[in-house]
């Protein structure tokens, strides 16, 4: 596999692995907010995908894994825009299937959204889309949101479970927020769920799959399984997901 590096349109090294494959799809996987590329789902996809002779691409966002960055520099922007320039720098023109996990779910629907033709399919585990908005509505309480607009940064630490919050980071996701509107992809979606998550509601990904374009939706709920779904036969739903993708493309020639 290779670890490759490029800076970003912000200057800052962005670390990532691609290993591509001539004429043959590219499984995209997309990490959640304080993981990176080498999670426990990164690595089942890295060694299904070189089984299936795939190509692989996983990027660390700015401030996660390997790349540059602090804790206080995540915006949902970055992240996506890190993606992006990946997948410029390496020109990468096969068809992508995107795995996205928590935060990494909004990511792959933001993805899809800026290019449509080139994403066949997406498949997602606890898909954290507009997780900010609900953290900031429900979840932070009145005297935090009032040191955070004061321009506070609070944690990382123990109190906030590991994460760091500033008002920016919650003002700057509004423009790439979903859910109040249709999500203009009409590709193959699997919506994957623990039915005891308690980081990402299941009604979340039922949410989604309204406000989705595509006919093409699944929602799996898993039961007994939380945030991680540690359980879900991922490689095998992609498995599918690649076999229905490869079929509409030869239907449509």
């Amino acid at each position: 596999m290779s670890v490759k590096k490029i800076l970003n349109r912000e200057n800052r090294t962005i670390v990532y692995e691609y290993e591509p494959k001539e004429k043959k799809a590219c499984v995209v996987y997309l990490h959640g907010l304080n993981s990176s590329r080498q999670s426990e789902k990164g690595k089942r996809l890295l060694k299904f995908a070189k089984e299936k002779e795939l190509g692989f691409l996983s990027v660390d966002y700015t401030a996660h894994g390997e790349s540059e960055g602090k804790p206080s520099d995540f915006r949902i922007a970055r992240c996506l825009n890190d993606v992006l320039d990946v997948l410029a720098k390496e020109k990468i023109s096969n068809p992508l299937y995107l795995v996205g996990s928590s935060l990494g779910g909004w990511i792959a629907f933001l993805l899809a959204e800026k290019m449509p033709q080139q994403v066949h399919g997406i498949l997602t585990c606890a898909a954290g889309v507009d997780f900010l908005e609900r953290v900031w509505r429900q979840i932070l309480p009145s005297d935090i949101k009032t040191l955070l607009k004061s321009g506070h940064i609070i944690g990382p630490n123990a109190e906030t479970k590991g994460y760091c919050f500033s008002y920016a980071m919650f003002q700057e996701s509004k423009p790439y927020l979903l859910l109040h509107r249709k999500i203009n992809y009409t590709g193959s979606v699997i919506l994957a769920h623990g039915d005891v998550d308690t980081v990402v509601l299941p009604n979340n990904s039922f949410k989604i799959k309204e406000a989705l374009l595509s006919e093409d939706v699944q929602v799996h709920i898993i039961k007994g399984e939380g945030h991680a779904l540690s359980g879900y036969p991922l490689e095998q739903e992609l498995e599918r997901l690649i076999f229905k993708g490869e079929k509409n493309v030869k239907s449509k020639k």
